[in-house]
This record gives C-alpha cells, structure tokens and sequence, in this order.
C-alpha cells in the first residue's frame, strides 16, 4: 500500500536560531575593521586549509567565501555565505555548485535535493564551523587582497 508524503515545512525558529549560531561562530574569525578583498586561512590539518575571503561588504551586510585551499582534489568545498548585521544571522548563499538554494523542494526532483536541502546546507556550515573551532587555527590574521 502507498502511503501520502507530507510535505516538508520548514521550522523558521529552528533555522533562524541555526543561522544567529553560524553568525557568531564566523564573527570569531572577523576582525573590527573589516575590508572588501580581505583574506584569512585557517589550517584544520596539516593537509587541509581553508581560506575565509570577504567579497562583499555592505552597511548592514557582509559576504564571505569560504574555500578549501587543496589543489588537484577531486572535492573541494565551497561556500559562499551572507552576514546579516543587523539580524546577527548568517545564511548560506550558495554551496559548490549549488545557488538560490529554496527554502523547501518538493521531492523527488530533477536535481535530487533533499526537501530540507537549505537546513541541509546550513548545518554543513555548521559543522565546518565546529571543526574549526575544535581543530582549527589561524595561520595568520586578515589580510588585504
């Protein structure tokens, strides 16, 4: 017997209390002055380091680049991610090949994304986030492009 899929619903305070964690966490890497074209690494492991690049900066918003420095792997993650000031909340903008990411999609779709596909992607971010903190250090401060 078939049964009827509930479509998924995204829980709003979950997501946003999600994003205001990822806010903080990335605010630990920032420096008081911030400038467009600014760079910072963060060495994980002695193979692994990321590199944080602000690409945008706006009155009340900020948008990052967050790249694994790894020539020549077959995956290497990417996220482009937005600072809103004002609300203290972070939002993945996009993830490797991944853009205007919905915030719900029905399933299944052509693409195969999980209904939930931008929590998804946020608690990736997330989990970065804790491997940096755990694990990771600065390998040298903000610099200008």
């Amino acid at each position: 017997m078939w049964f009827k899929r509930q479509k998924y619903v995204p829980k709003l305070p979950d997501f946003l209390a999600l994003c205001e964690r990822n806010y903080a966490q990335l605010n630990r890497y920032l420096t008081a002055e911030v400038r467009q074209g600014q760079r910072m690494d963060i060495q994980v492991t002695d193979q692994h380091c990321y590199r944080l690049t602000i690409t945008e900066l706006a009155r009340f918003t900020t948008t990052l680049q967050i790249e694994l420095l790894q020539h020549g792997s077959f995956f290497t993650p990417r996220f482009s991610v937005r600072l809103y000031h004002d609300a203290q909340v972070a939002e993945v903008l996009a993830c490797q090949h991944l853009s205007r990411i919905a915030a719900r999609y029905d399933y299944p779709n052509s693409q195969m994304l999980l209904p939930d596909e931008k929590r998804q992607i946020n608690l990736l971010l997330r989990d970065w986030l804790k491997l940096c903190s755990a694990r990771g250090y600065r390998r040298d401060s903000l610099v200008f492009a």
